[in-house]
């Protein structure tokens, strides 16, 4: 059934779609009509549903909206999609507060249709119950977007692909392992070549976008010896297919303007691909650190962080950096201003600012190899000590300091933990530290006082 040669119309009202970010990212595979039968639901839910309603699809309107030309089979495909869509389960893997689990459900239920494709005009379905939270009153991690922008992809992966990137337009970059991105659009079975798969999927949906929605991307392959690895999606405003629309007459789902903050919050997930290239970074740890800091905190530690490297700092341990970071509520940032270079000519002035840095960049490596340090001996210090760890445990706080129904190992892991408890063996046991710190300090005070003495101020 092919298109209608139209160009693009924005004089429609617009229709928004709204879906949890859990079920974006949920690993199911549509087929062109599956896609449409389930997108064309999606717009029929109001935002303040508390249930799902039998919705009435009519043919009519499928054909309006994906702007398709009238078909005799135009109703069979229609039912056809409805009862493949019936037919077909997404997995969806969640974070909860018990640990990662895996949620399997149908999609769809109970389709009323006729049995003459000459008679039929439409088809009434509705989702599965089960598919409630992930559709239905959403508040926070959801993402929405303007259906006009995926009704002329004619690739049920560009459709997948767009809202995955849509997910990250404000970050402007997302990067997903190969085996991920393929399990997650369900087709490592499908394209077991990557250059098929490449072809087939990324081009395809690299030009669709382009040419029909409000982003675009160009994309990086990360490489592992010859074989891709992962793929990093770099992702753009695409204003010209936006410029061309018209305005809407109407906005057909209006959502709650109490809801407009929590959705401009940026995610865990999003945070988390800032930082996922740097070794031992979870999510888990992203999650503890938005338990204790607004979104913009984190994020200000985490650009601090790669300003130094752009400069050129050695950071060793980069997450331990940001850790560090993160206890800081005030970011020590020296700016050249506070660099006093003493009145001389030019070239000693540059040789003197060279100086600086390097001074610089030994106290930061020796006060992040003291940070690393004084962690593992905390860590050494409490799992030796049974007894200690009984006593240090019972004075802190469930939950938020330490988790009963995680293991020593998983608490131990975990970066409020672990303040907490470098705070609590030092506040107990202050002379283990002895030897780590009077070293450090002598070592801190020496770069100082040569600093200061070329004018710097710290």
């Amino acid at each position: 059934m092919k298109k209608k040669d139209n160009s693009k119309d924005g004089s429609q009202s617009v229709k928004l779609v709204r879906k949890s970010n859990n079920l974006v990212e949920g690993k199911y595979r549509f087929d062109i009509w599956e896609m449409r039968v389930f997108t064309k639901m999606l717009t029929l839910i109001l935002p303040n549903d508390e249930d799902f309603k039998e919705y009435r699809i009519y043919l009519k309107d499928v054909i309006e909206d994906f702007n398709l030309t009238t078909d005799k089979q135009a109703y069979n495909l229609l039912k056809g999609g409805a009862v493949k869509l019936m037919k077909k389960e997404i997995k969806i893997v969640r974070d909860t507060d018990e640990g990662e689990k895996e949620f399997l459900t149908h999609i769809a239920v109970g389709l009323d249709s006729f049995t003459s494709k000459s008679q039929g005009s439409y088809i009434d379905i509705s989702f599965h119950p089960k598919m409630k939270p992930f559709l239905l009153q959403l508040q926070t991690q959801f993402l929405m977007y303007d259906v006009r922008n995926i009704l002329q992809l004619q690739s049920s992966f560009s459709v997948r692909i767009y809202e995955l990137l849509k997910q990250y337009e404000r970050i402007g970059k997302r990067t997903f392992t190969l085996t991920e991105l393929k399990d997650t659009l369900a087709v490592a079975d499908k394209y077991p070549l990557y250059a098929n798969f490449k072809q087939r999927v990324i081009l395809k949906a690299q030009e669709d976008l382009e040419n029909y929605t409000d982003i675009k991307f160009t994309f990086e392959e990360d490489k592992r010896g010859k074989a891709v690895h992962s793929i990093v999606f770099y992702i753009l405003s695409n204003k010209t297919v936006v410029d061309e629309r018209k305005l809407p007459e109407t906005v057909e789902e209006i959502v709650p303007v109490t809801n407009q903050q929590e959705q401009e919050e940026i995610t865990s997930k999003e945070i988390h691909s800032l930082i996922e290239h740097f070794q031992g970074v979870n999510i888990k740890t992203v999650n503890e650190w938005l338990e204790k800091y607004p979104p913009k905190y984190v994020i200000e530690r985490i650009e601090t962080l790669k300003k130094y490297q752009k400069e050129g700092r050695v950071i060793k341990n980069p997450m331990g950096y940001l850790q560090k970071l993160m206890l800081q509520d005030v970011l020590f940032i020296p700016q050249k201003q506070e660099t006093k270079i003493p009145k001389t000519d030019t070239k000693q002035q540059e040789n003197i600012k060279v100086i600086i840095k390097r001074k610089e960049k030994e106290l930061e490596s020796l006060r992040i190899d003291y940070y690393e340090n004084q962690n593992r001996l905390v860590k050494d210090f409490f799992i030796k000590n049974p007894d200690i760890q009984e006593k240090i445990i019972e004075g802190l706080t469930f939950g938020a300091e330490y988790n009963k129904q995680l293991s020593l190992e998983a608490n131990l892991a975990r970066a409020s933990f672990i303040a907490v408890l470098n705070t609590k063996v030092r506040e107990l046991y202050p002379t283990i530290f002895k030897e780590l710190d009077e070293p450090f300090v002598r070592q801190e005070n020496s770069l100082k006082q040569e600093l200061r003495t070329l004018g710097w101020i710290g």
